[in-house]
This record gives C-alpha cells, sequence and structure tokens, in this order.
C-alpha cells in the first residue's frame, strides 16, 4: 500500500506546480500537474464529472490564466492511505479585486504516487468579486 509520506509528498508537489503559476505559463504549469496525476486520472468538480487530464486542463487554463497571482494554501490535511484529503483557500486577483475562495479536494492514490480519483468541492460564488 502506498504510504503516508508518498501521498503528502504529491500533495505538496501538487500544490507548489499550482502556486508556481505566478512564475511560469498556464501550460508549463498544467505539465507539472500532469506528473502528479495517472494517465487515466478522472474527477469530479461539486459533481461534474472530469473524464480525462485534457477536460481538466481546459479548467486549469481558465482559472490560472484569470487569476495571474493564485495562490492555495492547505489548512488541513488528512491522509488514510490510499485516501487523502484538504481543506484549502485559493486567494487571487481577477481584475484588480481580490477573490477567496475556501473548499476541499479528496484524492484517490494509485500505488506509484499518482492521484487515480479526485473530488473537488467549491462555492463558484466566492470567484467573484470582493469589496
Amino acid at each position: 500500500m502506498i504510504s503516508r509520506e508518498k501521498i503528502e509528498s504529491a500533495l505538496r508537489a501538487l500544490n507548489a506546480a499550482e502556486n508556481d503559476r505566478v512564475n511560469t505559463s498556464v501550460e508549463a504549469t498544467s505539465a507539472r500537474i500532469d506528473a502528479i496525476m495517472a494517465r487515466d486520472v478522472e474527477g469530479w468538480r461539486n459533481g461534474v464529472h472530469c473524464p480525462n487530464r485534457d477536460a481538466e486542463r481546459e479548467v486549469e487554463k481558465k482559472a490560472f490564466g484569470a487569476l495571474v497571482d493564485y495562490n492555495r494554501q492547505f489548512e488541513l490535511m488528512i491522509i488514510e492511505p490510499p485516501l487523502a484529503a484538504i481543506t484549502w483557500t485559493i486567494r487571487g486577483t481577477f481584475n484588480g479585486q481580490a477573490i477567496a475562495a475556501p473548499g476541499c479536494s479528496n484524492f484517490e492514490f494509485n500505488e506509484d504516487g499518482t492521484v487515480k480519483r479526485y473530488w473537488m468541492y467549491f462555492n463558484p460564488a466566492d470567484f467573484s468579486y470582493r469589496n
């Protein structure tokens, strides 16, 4: 069975890749995320099925492109191999307005340390303007 340490390392690498977006292109960020995802990964974003990385990359283009100073901080990480859960807050600026969006992600990992399945939950309204 995959170890807690390997899962934690993968989750931290995933977060580092996303948070490095300010220093690199959206495509380079997505490529780093690809390395953490299984080739046949599938996910759900607020209950909507995301069948593969190609579909997720399209969402990443929008998110990382819109929030050029994108930053995600973990608040809580729970690992029970092969599963893990994190709570997080994404912050950034969109058209000069501060955005703060809390959410959570659940993961199922393969033995090789890549994400097999994921479930992400957040309130889309949190990505609206804050005054």
